[in-house]
């Protein structure tokens, strides 16, 4: 198992970051990783609850300005939450993203929740701002096809995960 290491930037420069299992990467386009959550988690603003063991793919795509994680327990859509954001590198050195505050969730039953616009700094520029806007009115275009999408590329994730373990 090879691990990258996920590094997100907040707009105030904090940074987060979580060593997670490389599924895929096509350096400078694209990557997806694997993170096991060790202790139950509740999504603050929704009534989602992770339980322990929740397998999380994340999806990042430079052509993209969200990422996405999409919530699995025993092989079941939790739900496909996508953090608004500009997608610095995808590299075997590193992901890195700076994180623009707002995120969507989606739910398999169709259930959609913008979320964090609160966390939003009030002197925002302009530009970002209208980054963020257009990234949302993207995101909540097509919900199911966004879901669909989403679980394909996982399905495609963990089949290339399984087709390099060692026999």
């Amino acid at each position: 198992m090879r691990t990258v290491l996920e590094r997100k930037v907040r707009l105030d420069g904090s940074v987060e970051e979580w060593a997670c299992e490389l599924l895929a990467l096509e350096p400078g386009a694209q990557a997806a990783v694997r993170y096991v959550l060790q202790e139950e988690r509740r999504l603050a603003g929704t009534g989602l609850v992770l339980p322990a063991g929740t397998v999380t793919i994340g999806h990042f795509w430079v052509d993209r300005p969200y990422t996405a994680y999409h919530w699995l327990s025993g092989g079941r859509t939790l739900g496909v939450y996508c953090s608004v954001a500009e997608l610095l590198q995808v590299e075997l050195e590193g992901i890195v993203y700076l994180d623009l505050a707002v995120d969507v969730l989606f739910l398999p039953g169709g259930g959609v929740s913008v979320l964090d616009e609160h966390e939003l700094p009030s002197d925002i520029d302009r530009v970002t701002l209208k980054t963020i806007e257009e990234a949302v009115a993207a995101l909540r275009a097509d919900p199911p096809g966004l879901l669909a999408d989403v679980e394909a590329a996982t399905r495609v994730a963990l089949a290339s995960q399984s087709h390099n373990r060692p026999q």
